[in-house]
């Protein structure tokens, strides 16, 4: 789980599902657990042992958000990993809670994951092996511990988490305003700033925070620094991931807002690891606050429960890597992931999984979506993308929870500013498994603007489900960090990742493409001025057109899954 500001969080569990049996019947708990670091700031932990058992090998959480604060579930988190025989440390990060410090957030996770790790391994409870675990905040923390390399740590499972935190905060230019928002300027208080208050309509985006009563430092920051590499270069890892030498599961769901920055992630180690068998991936039908375990549904399919293969995964992982059980964790396929529609797991050596073939499918007048090409010329469609009038599915609603939260888009598809290409039926079930990415041409009469592609399951009843979605802010189309203004009236071809799936689009079914140009306030609305990012107080309307012409094939590419087995 993880905290989520303006949420209302679900009853915590009272335990972790698990099919494997308890090695010990109970667990015992001390807190106030103090752990200095290397300039002489003490950092504070609750530690959890099994009962009967004075050493073992330990499962470290380094995490920002109160090692007590009930919905986060620590307590219970504990109580698993005890039960399942291993010691585990919760550990409030500096500046955050009970620890000392000021906290300026993946600053200082390095050199005091290092520090942690080593303090831990020497003390008498702990056999000397630890091992890391943690979603989103508390899996960069796991990350930056392995960067650093402390003899003692032996292995990690970060989930739902990248290490270029920035491209994943700024998607294609584009700010995850529902989440990063909100999350930031909670973070700039020792332990949550109340941010009841904050309006995400508000402009300019960097008086947010202070419209609702807060000073926002560290949102102002983002703002500010949002094109600046050095400062995003010190806060990121992407650059030092080859130092990590040790196994490593990585974690996350399909609707994750971390998904492809962590499969990007996956794909680096694997390549740069001296033991790339040890580098494993596991992805499930869940979002960041992994709510397709509370409830059956993802998105707007029913899928069977899934946390039991989740946590036993983590613990086989553990037993392999930490504890030394010859267990064969991975021997079936390093990669794990659950099918969508078809309501399984599958096992591959790789990501992607070989035997998928990259198809590309487009978009045609009339609103056709076809494995057909353009032959010669087609009229745009045309559409305003208004600011002030954006397509605002999300707001009031929390993103990290995006399973729960989207629904069926028919409502959505009626609207003048959004633009869908359909195919026919499909005769035969499609699994599509593996990246996605579109190539679309269009034109703007602003300076920048962005446009939205979002990949589309139309059942027999018409509803529309969304399997995945990607956004470009067209000055970003070719630089993260350099703003390059389009010229108005121009074609220009965006490329737009999607980031990735696995899903069974059935039979009967119809895939759609919708295409946009906001998402709000999933994302912050592009106000089409081209001023400097975050500091827009008037907005104009744009006039958009997609083109898919013979030599303006707007397109999507797809990733179509051959016969497998299970």
């Amino acid at each position: 789980m993880s905290y989520h500001p303006s949420a209302t969080h679900a009853e915590p569990p009272a335990a972790f599902p698990s099919t494997t049996p308890d090695r010990f019947t109970s667990s015992r708990h001390a807190g106030e657990i103090e752990t200095p670091m290397r300039d002489g700031v003490v950092l504070r932990s609750d530690l959890y042992m099994p009962v009967g058992c004075e050493r073992a090998p330990v499962i470290l959480i380094r995490q920002p958000y109160g090692r007590a604060t009930p919905d986060m579930a620590f307590r219970q988190t504990g109580d698993f990993w005890a039960r399942k025989g291993y010691a585990c440390v919760v550990q409030d990060v500096r500046g955050k809670f009970s620890s000392g410090g000021s906290f300026d957030p993946m600053v200082h996770e390095v050199e005091d994951g290092f520090d942690t790790v080593e303090w831990v391994s020497r003390q008498p409870w702990c056999q000397g092996r630890v091992g890391m675990w943690g979603e989103s905040y508390y899996g960069y923390t796991s990350l930056a511990a392995a960067v650093a390399g402390p003899p003692a740590l032996a292995c990690i499972a970060p989930g739902d988490i990248g290490s270029d935190r920035r491209s994943i905060w700024f998607r294609q230019g584009a700010f995850l305003l529902n989440t990063i928002g909100p999350w930031a300027i909670a973070m700039d208080a020792p332990e949550y700033a109340d941010i009841s208050r904050i309006d995400p309509w508000h402009l300019p985006l960097k008086d947010m925070a202070l419209a609702a009563g807060h000073e926002g430092r560290y949102f102002r920051s983002l703002i500010d620094h949002a094109h600046d590499p050095a400062w995003w270069a010190r806060r990121g890892l992407r650059d030092r991931l080859d130092r990590i030498k040790i196994p490593v599961l990585f974690w996350s769901g399909w609707y994750d807002n971390y998904t492809s920055g962590l499969l990007a992630d996956f794909v680096a180690l694997e390549r740069s690891s001296p033991r790339p068998e040890r580098i494993h991936l596991l992805v499930g039908p869940w979002d960041h606050e992994s709510s397709a375990e509370h409830t059956d549904r993802a998105i707007c399919v029913k899928v069977p429960p899934t946390g039991a293969h989740r946590w036993d995964s983590y613990q086989a992982f553990f037993d392999r890597y930490l504890m030394g059980v010859e267990n064969g964790f991975g021997a079936a396929g390093k990669v794990d992931y659950f099918t969508i529609g078809a309501n399984r797991w599958q096992r591959s050596a790789s990501w992607p999984p070989a035997g998928t073939e990259p198809t590309r499918f487009y978009l045609r007048a009339g609103g056709l979506l076809t494995r057909h090409a353009p032959e010669g010329p087609e009229a745009p469609d045309r559409y305003r993308y208004d600011p002030a009038d954006p397509v605002a599915e999300t707001v009031g609603r929390n993103c990290w929870a995006l399973c729960t939260e989207l629904g069926d888009r028919r409502e959505i598809e009626k609207r003048g500013d959004v633009v869908s290409y359909t195919s026919e039926p499909l005769e035969t079930d499609c699994e599509l498994t593996g990246p996605i990415t579109a190539a679309l041409y269009a034109a703007s009469s602003a300076v920048d603007t962005d446009f939205t592609v979002t990949l589309v399951d139309v059942f027999d009843d018409g509803t529309a489900n969304q399997i995945q979605d990607g956004i470009v802010r067209a000055a970003h189309r070719s630089d993260p960090y350099r703003a390059s203004p389009i010229v108005p009236g121009r074609v220009y071809e965006y490329a737009i990742d999607l980031a990735a799936t696995s899903y069974l689009v059935k039979a009967g079914h119809r895939i759609r493409v919708d295409i946009s140009s906001s998402c709000f306030d999933r994302y912050d609305r592009n106000p089409n001025t081209g001023d400097r990012f975050g500091y827009a107080v008037e907005t104009i309307v744009a006039e958009q057109a997609i083109h898919h012409a013979a030599d303006a094939p707007s397109s999507i590419l797809l990733p179509i899954a051959g016969k497998r087995g299970s």
